[in-house]
């Protein structure tokens, strides 16, 4: 099969060997794929990242392994099933179109797809996924709709770990894919008041139509100044959805009493604040990654509905052999907001 192979900060797209489904897996065709904020941040600070797992003692082999033999990056998919290993079948079948939380379930625990060569990911025309973790796609829903199931999920994980009560006020750090995806959850469970902030124009715009009632530019105005303005008194609860340098210590020294602070962002390097003024203020602050299962059914059920306007979020579309100007294009967030990937695809943008 084809595939797109991370390697020297590069994809080379590479004719790699099929993987065969084993005990309790599904073997999928990829039908789309979305380029996640966390695979662009990878392929610019692969090495950074090894340099501060090495320094805080963490297993490197594996990465360092993928990194020189090449990985095949991709979490954010949906696949249509086209065989079955030993013992699978029970809740999927051939011909179903299946998403899955980004794991492949091995006898050491969960693996992350895409993080070794062992475990594949899905810019790729084929992958195998585990039986267990997937979730049958109807027929209803568009292909670039399930895609969108996994930034979704973050999304719901995130405002589930805010806890938000009516009357709160939410503010939006950073309108990237996973900011736009909690503006719109948050609509969706009826948040009157959303601030939300980005350096970009076109992104303070998606904003909007995702569901802000406000935007900012963060350069200018203080989107919690600007919260604190428009509801004086309220609880805020502020997602910071950039991982910019410094900014969590921004946030902390601005946020109002008892304000909750959800972070996303991955922050390349090391991130300092003064911890007396988070006590002060006695602000909650989370830090969150991925999501459990029934969070990533709720993300395909609202994509499944007519209460998500999830068309804005797409901008374009890329075969295999054009990944590398996929993720340059990225860069610029007036051109786009979620690139997909589809194996069967020529050419895009």
């Amino acid at each position: 099969m084809k595939a797109a192979v991370l390697r020297d900060q590069k994809f080379y797209v590479e004719s790699v060997t099929t993987p065969v489904p084993g005990a309790g897996q599904v073997l999928v065709k990829v039908r789309a794929c979305g380029i996640c904020g966390s695979d662009l941040h990878f392929f610019k600070h692969s090495a950074h990242i090894l340099a501060m797992a090495k320094k805080l003692g963490a297993p490197t082999a594996d990465m360092e392994r993928g990194l020189k033999e090449g990985l095949i990056l991709g979490h954010e998919f949906v696949g249509e099933v086209v065989a079955l290993g030993e013992g699978a079948g029970t809740s999927v079948s051939i011909g179903d179109r299946v998403c899955s939380m980004p794991f492949v379930l091995k006898e050491a625990g969960p693996a992350l797809m895409g993080s070794t060569p062992e475990t594949p990911g899905a810019y790729a025309e084929y992958m195998v996924l585990s039986e267990a973790l997937c979730l049958k796609v109807d027929p209803s829903i568009p292909d670039e709709a399930a895609a969108l199931t996994e930034p979704l999920g973050i999304a719901v994980h995130a405002i589930n770990k805010a806890a938000m009560q009516p009357g709160d006020v939410a503010v939006i750090v950073g309108c990237g894919t996973i900011g736009l995806a909690i503006t719109a959850v948050l609509k969706i469970r009826g948040i009157q008041t959303i601030i939300a902030s980005d350096l970009s124009p076109r992104r303070r715009a998606l904003a909007t139509t995702m569901g802000a009632t406000d935007v900012v530019n963060g350069k200018e105005t203080s989107p919690v100044s600007r919260a604190s303005e428009i509801a004086p008194g309220a609880k805020m609860v502020i997602f910071e959805n950039t991982g910019a340098p410094g900014m969590l210590g921004r946030i902390i020294n601005e946020a109002p009493q008892n304000a909750k602070i959800v972070v996303s962002g991955i922050a390349p390097g090391d991130e300092s604040f003064i911890p007396m003024v988070a006590i002060m203020k006695e602000l909650q602050i989370s830090f969150i990654i991925y999501y459990t299962m029934e969070e990533f059914a709720e993300a395909l059920t609202l994509v499944s509905g007519t209460q998500l306007n999830w068309r804005p979020l797409i901008t374009a579309s890329v075969g295999l052999e054009l990944v590398n100007d996929a993720f340059k294009a990225l860069e610029d967030p007036e051109k786009h907001a979620k690139i997909l990937i589809d194996p069967r695809k020529t050419g895009g943008l």
